[in-house]
């Protein structure tokens, strides 16, 4: 089975309230859980930044989902690819909401600007994207 990631970065057409954020986690971990699909949704400054993974067809599908849910604005394809094997392969949708102090002290800049950081950082070994979710993956397993 060819399996394909996808990482994205969006604005909340509104403020969600916690209750609601839940009630929506609950639904996509649903969702992933039958379609096989596994990621990791921060967020960070009102902004959602995801990554997604799973069989090809079911990606592209979700994200196609994704990109008309009217809860997100601004949305800014990150990066996507195939993969060898999955990143996330425990969680159909771990969820973070990342203040911008945690944000700072995993890439190390002053000003958070996520546009910078995720879009035109070029001092990575891999996508700043991932460097993000890598490191968050970190803080939860120690």
């Amino acid at each position: 089975m060819a399996l394909k990631f996808v990482s994205y970065m969006s604005s909340q057409s509104r403020v969600m309230s916690k209750k609601s954020i839940e009630e929506f986690l609950f639904q996509v971990r649903e969702k992933n859980k039958l379609l096989t699909i596994t990621g990791v949704l921060l967020l960070i400054q009102g902004k959602f930044v995801q990554y997604i993974e799973g069989p090809e067809e079911e990606i592209t599908d979700v994200y196609e989902s994704i990109s008309n849910d009217h809860r997100h604005t601004d949305m800014i394809l990150l990066d996507s690819g195939d993969l060898e094997e999955r990143q996330f392969k425990d969680w159909s949708m771990a969820y973070k909401e990342v203040s911008d102090k945690q944000v700072k002290g995993i890439i190390g800049d002053e000003e958070l600007n996520l546009e910078d950081i995720f879009l035109n950082s070029k001092d990575h070994d891999y996508h700043p994207v991932l460097k993000v979710l890598y490191d968050f993956v970190k803080t939860l397993s120690s």
